[in-house]
């Protein structure tokens, strides 16, 4: 009896990887889908100390400009003429005549860009936030004037400020 499980050879078992390395990935792709990132995007100030931290010296306020646009006049909706063609001789185009914005900076208010580009010139373009916060009734024109006179004194932080005020 021995002698017979000698002669006998044995057959090398060798398994199958194939199925293995497919229900692997089956997993890995199952747990990358199903995986959820936290965000903190709105609590991480909140999760942050106030009152502590590793300088014992107190931050220097940065002084921010907030300048607000309002409508004084609305003006009237009149064609260009410049604009004008042979279908339409008064002009293509539509612009707003008479029309006069109120800027407000601080507590200082003024009627023109000049007075506007004089006031701003006094402060540091590279360290001071310009917010520009047009409210109701203002298009972009008047936008795009402020922010030329922003953008040709060199200011750096320039944003635009969303308002849904009534006035």
């Amino acid at each position: 009896m021995s002698e017979r499980r000698t002669n006998r050879e044995f057959e090398e078992v060798k398994p199958e990887m194939t199925p293995m390395i497919d229900v692997t990935f089956l997993l890995l792709i199952f747990f990358i889908v199903t995986l959820k990132f936290k965000t903190l995007e709105g609590r991480l100030d909140a999760a942050l100390p106030k009152d502590r931290g590793t300088s014992s010296s107190q931050a220097e306020e940065i002084e921010k400009v907030d300048v607000i646009l309002q409508v004084a006049n609305p003006g009237q909706l009149v064609p260009d003429p410049s604009t004008a063609t042979q279908s339409r001789p008064e002009g293509r185009l539509l612009h707003y005549s008479g029309r006069r914005i109120r800027y407000t900076i601080g507590g200082s208010e003024f009627t023109n860009l000049e007075e506007v580009h004089r006031f701003l010139d006094k402060f540091d373009k590279e360290e001071t936030p310009v917010t520009i916060d047009a409210r109701k009734g203002t298009i972009y024109e008047d936008v795009v004037k402020v922010l030329d006179v922003v953008i040709e004194l060199g200011f750096k932080q320039v944003a635009f400020a969303g308002s849904f005020e009534e006035e």
